[in-house]
């Protein structure tokens, strides 16, 4: 029978810090495509309905999952690290060559770009997933998904507001080289660690990654419906932001510091308030307990628009609590659907459920820009509000099919580590 590798503080430590890399350099493109893009398009002139094509950034990370059993199978035959050296070093120099193709004057040529280098690193997620989902399934799974929230997230503050502060001094060419230079760090650390990035059982190389063994899985409906339907309200209300806050004639830095504060709270609330839950109750009684307040705490920005043009401070401080609670509550969530993921295929079923997650952001996109565009922001954010409420319903009904899984249990999760 096969046994996990030694976990000597110094290995633990060292795989830590990979799957850390891993999300965080992963994060630098979505906080440019999520994040930065519109309010540069925006800035540029470009209209709200083009705008809006931002949304299709989204499709590498929802359709990843038609091509994570082929990736899955790569890295058993070929190596976990040394396939994610090689996708991290090829978005490398796509965005040195992306610093040349400015969106104003080529505004398809850059969306592509971007949309190429977004599918990258949604494969190098794949990846990133087999290990996180080996070595922390159980009662580990509150910090996997810690690590993951908390890293994406501080790379999507480097790819987002970092890429906004840098743009209004030194324009689109000097935020996409500096974009490649932070990735080269990430690279050079990652080389060191390529060796913490495989699977903890060898007998998972055995056997061939397939969607079709997925979809035999008892509740798999549930654990797809749960990934879909947790997230749309809050992505849409991500995406009007930017574009709200251009519309009332804030600054682009202040814009940028902004979005930098919500990111920051979203990672706080995942280390401070998802992962004690999901350790202390389990992540079925902490879902139970955070979907609450983060469904109320939806119609911040709603309620912050009926005063015309809200203060800088009230902006920061009730989105700041918004990102909070949906940062606690996105670790519970995703605690749960990495223990019902199999160990058989460490970077597929994860990856899959990411993908609903991912389709629910490009529909989210998609749709409420142009629709701010067409009926107003204020309609618009009331709308969004209110189908977080009733989100809310389906949320709760997957979570209570999936509650008999073992590792809900802290008292009887086993740590792999």
């Amino acid at each position: 029978m096969d046994t996990p590798p030694p976990t000597a503080p110094h290995a633990v430590f060292r795989r830590l810090l990979a799957i850390s890399l891993m999300y965080g350099s992963q994060g630098i493109p979505a906080g440019l495509a999520f994040s930065a893009l519109s309010t540069i398009l925006r800035h540029s002139g470009i209209p709200l309905k083009q705008i809006g094509l931002t949304g299709l950034l989204f499709l590498p990370w929802a359709l990843k999952c038609f091509w994570s059993g082929w990736t899955d199978n790569a890295g058993k035959k070929w190596g976990y690290g040394r396939l994610a050296l090689w996708t991290h070093a090829s978005a490398i120099m796509l965005c040195l060559v992306l610093g040349l193709i400015a969106p104003d004057r080529h505004f398809l040529l850059s969306l592509s770009g971007v949309l190429l280098l977004n599918t990258i690193f949604a494969t190098q997620d794949i990846l990133t997933n087999a290990c996180a989902v080996s070595h922390m399934k159980g009662r580990n799974a509150g910090l996997a998904n810690a690590l993951q929230v908390i890293s994406f997230l501080l790379g999507m503050v480097v790819g987002g507001a970092g890429s906004l502060l840098i743009y209004d001094r030194l324009g689109w060419a000097g935020a996409l080289w500096s974009i490649a230079g932070e990735l080269s760090f990430l690279w050079a650390a990652l080389l060191l660690l390529r060796d913490c990035v495989e699977p903890a059982l060898r007998h998972t190389r055995q056997i061939p990654s397939r969607l079709a063994d997925l979809f035999r899985r008892p509740d798999f409906r549930w654990a797809m419906l749960l990934s879909v339907a947790f997230k749309f309200a809050s992505s849409a209300l991500a995406m009007l932001l930017q574009p709200w806050l251009i519309d009332r004639s804030f600054s682009l830095d202040f814009a940028g510091t902004l979005q930098m504060s919500n990111i920051m709270c979203g990672a706080l609330g995942g280390a401070l308030i998802g992962f004690p839950a999901v350790r202390i109750m389990g992540s079925r009684r902490a879902i139970s307990l955070l979907i609450w307040p983060s469904t109320l705490f939806l119609g911040t920005l709603f309620l912050l628009q009926t005063m015309g043009t809200p203060s800088r401070w009230l902006l920061y401080v009730g989105l700041g609590a918004e990102n909070m609670l949906d940062g606690g509550f996105y670790v519970s969530i995703w605690a749960l659907l990495m223990d019902w993921s199999s160990d058989e295929r460490p970077g597929t079923d994860y990856s899959f459920l990411q993908c609903g997650e991912s389709l629910t952001n490009v529909f989210a996109g998609l749709s409420i820009v142009p629709l701010a565009s067409l009926i107003g922001y204020g309609q618009t954010l009331l709308i969004t509000w209110i189908t977080g409420i009733l989100m809310l319903f389906f949320v709760m009904s997957a979570t209570r099919k999936l509650e008999g899984q073992r590792h809900d249990d802290p008292a009887l999760s086993k740590s792999p580590m």
